[in-house]
């Protein structure tokens, strides 16, 4: 009998052992964009979530008692830093530092020829755009500091999350040759984007952004900016490009007010986007569609 319980116990402790050997590392990104990068990174090896919800503004998101869990639960937590997700600095702050990788950050980084444009170029002027996700090559240098990570921590997928880097490299790399290509016939159209936050795509492919409605989305423009920006739209625009997200009216009443097109950009894969490289084609989609034809 005794020997009959001791081999119960002893098969309880072996599968506890195996389920604790075999569980998986979680990556906890910031926002939606990164998890799309983090998920063809860890494969079946790693389980990513997100932090935010897809509505939800990365400016200044309250975090609940359930996220600060979250935080300390997660193998490696990706952000791009205090510069767009301000409330996650004090957070993160208290949290071991070799486990969260900011993006703003890393090595390798490309940044805009300008982040500022129309009538706003010395305002704004502390620093870079950081949505800098909408430039592929930055994916990738966010992909290889994502990959390094899990390959320190789960040594046994190492091999597996860099064949997953090499195919996330080659990919994004075509389709960002496919994209210029498409998008070359574009420069010198002049457009508006809804808030500041496409310095990065307009820069890599060369774009002609004239200005922004509001420089972030909680924030509405103020009189005198609507003024100078009518002057741009009566002259040079052609189309005004809307979010999916955020109270974009004065947009709209803009691009109804001067007869211009609008399309709707959506820099956040907030709309059933399912890896980056689609988040990227419906970019690109977005401006072929209001700048040509």
């Amino acid at each position: 009998m005794k020997a009959s319980i001791f081999s119960k116990l002893a098969a309880i402790v072996l599968i506890f052992a195996s389920i604790s050997s075999n569980a998986k590392p979680l990556v906890l990104s910031s926002l939606q964009p990164l998890t799309l990068i983090a998920q063809e990174i860890t494969g079946t090896a790693a389980n990513v979530d997100t932090l935010l919800p897809l509505t939800a503004s990365h400016h200044d998101y309250p975090l609940k008692t359930s996220d600060h869990t979250r935080l300390k639960q997660a193998d490696v937590i990706l952000w791009v830093g205090p510069e767009l997700e301000s409330f996650l600095q004090k957070p993160l702050g208290n949290l071991e530092a070799n486990k969260i990788i900011t993006a703003y950050a890393l090595a390798g980084i490309y940044w805009p020829k300008s982040h500022n444009v129309g009538a706003h170029k010395d305002s704004h002027d502390h620093a870079q755009d950081p949505h800098l996700w909408l430039d592929p090559r930055n994916a990738i240098v966010v992909a290889r500091a994502l990959t390094e990570k899990l390959a320190n921590i789960d040594s046994i997928n190492s091999t597996y999350y860099r064949e997953n880097f090499r195919l996330f490299d080659e990919k994004v790399q075509k389709l960002d040759e496919k994209l210029k290509a498409s998008m070359k016939p574009l420069a010198g159209i002049g457009f508006v984007v809804y808030h500041e936050g496409f310095g990065h795509f307009v820069s890599h492919y060369d774009l002609k952004q004239l200005d922004y409605v509001t420089y972030t989305p909680e924030q509405k423009p103020g009189a005198r900016h609507l003024h100078q920006l009518r002057l741009i739209l009566a002259n040079e625009a052609k189309c005004i490009f809307l979010e999916p997200y955020g109270d974009t009216q004065s947009a709209r009443d803009l691009a109804q007010e001067f007869k211009l097109r609008t399309a709707v950009v959506d820099a956040l894969g907030s709309q059933n986007v399912s890896n980056y490289s689609q988040l990227l084609e419906r970019m690109s989609d977005a401006f072929l569609t209001c700048l040509t034809n």
